[in-house]
């Protein structure tokens, strides 16, 4: 069983509503065609709306229980011949040679790669599958100084809704090292049934987060070349207090 497996379920009700950048990964579509291959996909949040829109896509991830909330998503809206779903390492799985026009990792999945091993293994693998004109897409969001200071262990409700007849708190809690540029989470599941019966859940990782030109230096090590950096999903010019830090490159020739 994977980390994530026990969690597949929240993650899907934390972020299945989350729709901001899906016109953003369509417009890219658009204009480089596919296949289109999406790595760390998740239960298939970015996946299913590409389909739907007639793209063929891979999607990748480590989870199989986050693979089957995706497969079980899109056979229900007649998709799933449009999407192949690979459980692989992202650091190590192996794909298609110089097929994919796109590539992308969506918004934060990156920074589930906490080593600068991790990092070059992954982009290594995309800088094999991408046509020799493709485009690789990192979503992160935009790394606030002030803001990270005060990530200091303190445990804070941030939502609060219904999964399968249930009642769900999610509580969060955020321990950041800005010296080592390491964020250790936790959240926390409260899930209240409806004979009053709490059950709480215990999910702990760590995120790395980037900073503008430490990205630079990390695509041009690993032999792409930054094309464009973007502060949000309309596109708007990067800068200190943009919401996101969005990456477009391209392998090198």
């Amino acid at each position: 069983m994977h980390l994530y497996d026990p969690f597949a379920r929240y993650y899907d009700a934390d972020f299945r509503h989350f729709h901001d950048d899906i016109p953003f990964y369509r417009e890219w579509a658009r204009r480089t065609g596919g296949p289109i291959l999406e790595l760390m996909c998740g239960t298939g949040r970015v996946l299913l709306p590409l389909a739907s829109a007639g793209f063929q896509l891979t999607g990748v991830d480590l989870s199989p229980a986050m693979l089957a909330l995706a497969r079980e998503r899109l056979q229900a809206e007649g998709l799933l011949d449009r999407v192949t779903l690979l459980e692989a390492d992202v650091r190590s799985v192996i794909l298609p040679e110089h097929q994919f026009p796109l590539a992308f990792v969506a918004v934060n999945s990156f920074m589930h790669l906490t080593t600068i091993e991790d990092q070059l293994a992954t982009l290594a693998v995309v800088r094999r599958a991408l046509t020799r004109r493709g485009t690789l897409i990192i979503d992160l969001f935009n790394p606030d100084p002030l803001a990270i200071t005060r990530e200091d262990g303190r445990m804070q409700l941030e939502r609060s809704y219904e999964l399968d007849g249930c009642f769900v708190q999610k509580f969060v809690v955020i321990e950041s090292d800005a010296a080592e540029q390491i964020s250790h989470v936790t959240f926390i599941y409260d899930e209240t049934a409806a004979n009053g019966t709490l059950t709480r859940r215990t999910m702990q990782f760590t995120m790395r987060w980037l900073y503008r030109f430490e990205l630079e230096h990390l695509l041009a090590r690993a032999g792409f070349t930054l094309r464009a950096v973007y502060g949000s999903y309309d596109l708007e010019p990067y800068s200190s207090g943009s919401p996101r830090l969005i990456a477009v490159a391209s392998p090198r020739r």
